[in-house]
């Protein structure tokens, strides 16, 4: 009987973490927002600063990374245009294990928008 026992425990811990995985991917992606000043950016990570909330929060970015916008949400950018000190808007999702993940980075101005231009 106990080698029997022995078999079932593997497959209850398979079980578990596959139901919470599914519960973990049930949240739609990229359903959070994190707003704030970029101190640490590198290909695979990026931290961010909330000088109203006064919170630094780290998100994890997939190889590749191509989310990457400018403060209108529809003109594409590129990750090295993110440097240290820009304003940044992250939406994004945690992940199984704990981990936030970067779904998507607007690049803003100073005061939280686009930046208007007058002709003259």
């Amino acid at each position: 009987m106990n080698h029997t026992r022995s078999r079932l425990v593997p497959a209850l811990a398979l079980l578990a973490a596959l139901a919470a995985t599914g519960i973990a991917s049930a949240a739609k992606a990229g359903s959070e927002v994190f707003q704030g000043i970029v101190r640490h950016i590198s290909s695979n990570n990026i931290k961010v600063y909330n000088p109203a909330t006064k919170q630094t929060q780290a998100f994890v970015l997939v190889p590749r990374f191509g989310n990457v916008f400018k403060a209108d949400g529809r003109t594409p950018s590129d990750l090295h245009h993110v440097a240290a000190g820009d304003y940044v808007k992250v939406y994004f999702d945690q992940k199984f294990l704990g981990a936030f993940h970067a779904d998507r980075i607007l690049i803003l101005n100073q005061g939280n928008g686009v930046v208007s231009r007058t002709h003259g």
